[in-house]
């Protein structure tokens, strides 16, 4: 009978777990290629800030809302 190599075995899961993550991360780049992300604003969000805004700021007024990049 053999005995087992601890270090192979540990070399071996490392790999594969490497190799796992590389192919989601490759799946995932792909689908955001794919289904790229919408640049229009949602109504619901821009409610929500103008709402809250108004709250704590009553005499102003929003009115130009963009995303800094």
């Amino acid at each position: 009978m053999e005995t087992p190599n601890f270090f192979l075995d540990c070399i071996l899961a490392i790999t594969f777990v490497f190799l796992v993550l590389g192919i989601l991360s490759l799946s995932i780049r792909l689908l955001i290629t794919i289904f790229p992300e919408k640049s229009e604003g949602d109504a619901a969000v821009i409610a929500a800030i103008t709402t809250h805004f108004n709250r704590i700021y009553p005499q102003t007024q929003i009115t130009k809302m963009e995303e800094q990049k």
